[in-house]
């Protein structure tokens, strides 16, 4: 029995051994073809060769740091992010957009990595899932939306294709409240622009109509406007059609993929929230965080309690008294925590 048990124990070692401690070492010779494989796929994909270059400006950097510091790109964790940061700034990389553009850069590059099975999974990707509850992460705070809206905003303004992406879902969760289900599925159908052009940016431009349970029209301001009119460009320009019954993110940048039901897998849209949130903030919120600071915004500029229920799409009024109760709850819960520590 003992013996047997020792002869067990054996093969599980050597397993784990195989597993986890004689993994082939990342080869960093092939850093090189690696992009060049990545910059012709840009191409195939239509990118201009503006795109490309700063791709390659960015990635030819980036792989000089992963060789100098010999850290392979699935090992690109926190410690590793902030030396990065580091390196940029030491050749040159000072401003703000230049540093951002050049971790949006990299993510991409990560990205073609993993779906080419040169490396196992994302460093990104850690292993807490966005839909998990964390009460601190219940809401974005406005102080942290509206610096996440400014870095986006900007990129989006260098043509970057994936920034025009990032931008208008966080508009279309942080200020028109939708579900991240429910960003999945608009179609360019469910866009209406106002016939006559908006007098101020906080005017209504038009409005989103959500299908679904809860079916409802949702305002939109002339900033969602110009990020509509951004991603219905870009869409183009990579080829995707934009008829009224394409979904605005379905094939961008593989953003989401159809289920059996035709419709859009939710889940990622919010992978993409979580990994920019993540990225820029340094906290990983999700598109509920983003949903629920747009409830608080509506409340915060005095929109009565029921139209704001109806523009969030609950059933009834007391499904948004429980989410501010539910709120309530949790910030009672966090100074509790906080007294005992």
């Amino acid at each position: 029995m003992d013996g047997n048990f020792i002869n067990h124990q054996s093969a599980v070692t050597e397993i784990v051994k195989k597993e986890f401690y004689n993994q082939e070492p990342f080869a960093f010779s092939k850093l090189s073809s690696l992009l060049i494989r990545f910059l012709n796929q840009l191409k195939k994909n239509g990118k201009s060769s503006n795109t490309i270059s700063a791709y390659r400006n960015d990635l030819s950097l980036f792989c000089e740091f992963l060789l100098e510091k010999q850290t392979s790109p699935d090992n690109y964790s926190f410690p590793a992010q902030e030396n990065w940061l580091h390196f940029l700034k030491e050749n040159g990389r000072n401003s703000q957009s230049s540093v951002r553009r050049a971790q949006m850069s990299v993510r991409t590059f990560i990205h073609f990595l993993v779906s080419e099975k040169i490396i196992q999974s994302s460093p990104f990707l850690e292993t807490k899932s966005p839909k998990q509850p964390v009460s601190i992460l219940l809401t974005v705070p406005h102080e942290k939306y509206l610096n996440l809206n400014r870095t986006l905003k900007q990129l989006a303004y260098s043509r970057d294709e994936k920034a025009i992406r990032d931008w208008t879902l966080i508009l279309i969760l942080g200020e028109c409240g939708l579900k991240a289900s429910e960003a999945a599925n608009l179609a360019w159908g469910d866009v209406w622009p106002e016939l006559e052009e908006p007098t101020s940016e906080a005017s209504i431009a038009g409005c989103l109509k959500v299908t679904g349970n809860n079916e409802r029209l949702v305002p939109y301001n002339l900033e969602i406007a110009n990020a509509l009119n951004m991603l219905k460009e870009a869409r183009e320009q990579m080829g995707l059609t934009t008829e009224l019954d394409d979904k605005l993110f379905f094939g961008y940048l593989n953003v989401s993929r159809k289920t059996r039901t035709n419709f859009l897998h939710r889940h990622g849209i919010k992978f993409v929230i979580y990994e920019v949130c993540t990225e820029i903030l340094g906290v990983p919120y999700n598109s509920e965080s983003l949903r629920n600071h747009a409830i608080l915004r509506w409340l915060a500029k005095g929109i009565e309690n029921e139209k704001v229920a109806s523009l969030a799409g609950y059933s009834s009024l007391h499904s948004l008294e429980r989410f501010l109760n539910s709120r309530e709850k949790k910030k009672t819960s966090m100074r509790k925590i906080k007294v005992k520590e």
